[in-house]
């Protein structure tokens, strides 16, 4: 379980203070600290 190149990420909730966030990737739900969030690098795609 995790975050590779290519998957899909969507925000789903953020906790208080924004730490934890709730991620959906690729249909998998993942609760992770902001520390490691910002390891992620987003493209944002429109549907």
């Amino acid at each position: 379980m995790g975050c590779l190149p290519g998957n899909e990420v969507e925000l789903v909730q953020m906790a208080p203070f924004a730490d934890p966030m709730y991620l959906n990737i690729n249909g998998t739900h993942l609760a992770i600290r902001k520390e490691t969030a910002i390891h992620i690098l987003i493209e944002i795609t429109h549907e």
